[in-house]
């Protein structure tokens, strides 16, 4: 057992084949592609978790690109004139938009507040992760390693982080982003899928495969 594990949704990437011809008889077997989708790569770091690559006897045929794009889009506030062109909004013409329309003038709400737009969608996402108790339970908490008797788990996870402290962090406003978010949470389920094999019988991997398509299939629900 292990990591509480750890972004668009990517479609179920299908299985690569094999196929080998003995003679006259061919055989094809289909080999599992990875589907919990990496976060962005920290700079300096080439973990399995942050650079995907073969692990628990699995080959490069099996480690397929998985789409990372973020559903949150920056903006650009731009004043369009008559005549069709565009510049920049002046400090006065901001002013008057921030008077006027507070609610989408997010930048002066406290990110301690947690009452941003982004991140009132992003504690929605989590919660539907937690609902799902009998695939969240094994990321609601950090991994006691020590006490699971699996002293490998901080020499492979070099990331370790947990659904219970990611909340704590986005209503603390200590998630500074929405890609922010969806790369922790990205990391807990990374985080199990590398660190447990294929058939683990703490069905923790499992677990972090199903509940990583339901998180992305929450965040392709904002595209």
């Amino acid at each position: 057992m292990s990591e509480a594990a750890a972004t668009t949704t990517p479609p179920a990437p299908e299985a690569a084949t094999t196929t080998t011809t003995t003679n006259t008889t061919t055989t094809t077997n289909k080999v599992a592609i990875e589907t919990c989708v990496p976060p962005p790569p920290r700079p300096g770091c080439d973990c399995a978790v942050c650079a995907p690559k073969p692990a628990h006897g699995e080959t490069e045929a099996q480690i397929a690109p998985l789409n990372s794009a973020s559903p949150f889009q920056p903006y650009k506030l731009i004043k369009v004139e008559l005549d069709g062109t565009k510049r920049p909004l002046t400090d006065a013409e901001q002013k008057a938009l921030e008077k006027t329309h507070p609610d989408i003038c997010e930048w002066n709400v406290p990110l301690s507040s947690g009452k941003r737009r982004w991140q009132k969608s992003c504690q929605q996402i989590l919660k539907k992760c937690t609902a799902a108790r009998k695939l969240a339970w094994p990321f609601l908490e950090p991994v006691n390693w020590e006490v699971l008797n699996i002293p490998d788990y901080p020499v492979i996870i070099k990331h370790p982080i947990d659904l219970r402290t990611i909340e704590t962090k986005l209503n603390a406003g200590q998630i500074e982003t929405p890609d922010e978010f969806v790369a922790l949470v990205r990391t807990v389920f990374r985080n199990a899928y590398v660190y447990n094999k294929p058939g683990d019988p703490s069905g923790v991997r499992e677990c972090a495969e199903r509940l990583s398509e339901i998180f992305e299939k929450e965040l392709k629900k904002l595209g």
